[in-house]
């Protein structure tokens, strides 16, 4: 997104970041943490799939592993 922001391609920004040693860090979030957080979820929207748990993840500030 800030890419596009940027009239740039998305690796023109890693490359960018890199250079001045910028990172993108995953959140410091405890696995109970992030169980309690889906779990609070799914308990909302039962029928929501990974998009959406993503999604509501991202939306309040937290990037997790994919895996």
């Amino acid at each position: 997104e800030l890419a596009d922001l940027m009239g740039i391609h998305r690796n023109t920004l890693r490359l960018h970041m890199k250079r001045h040693n910028l990172v993108r860090q995953y959140s410091n979030l405890s696995n109970h943490d992030l169980d309690i957080l889906i779990r609070t979820f799914k308990e909302k929207k039962p029928e929501s799939g990974l998009q959406y748990v993503t999604g509501f993840l991202r939306k309040h500030g937290l990037r997790i592993q994919k895996r």
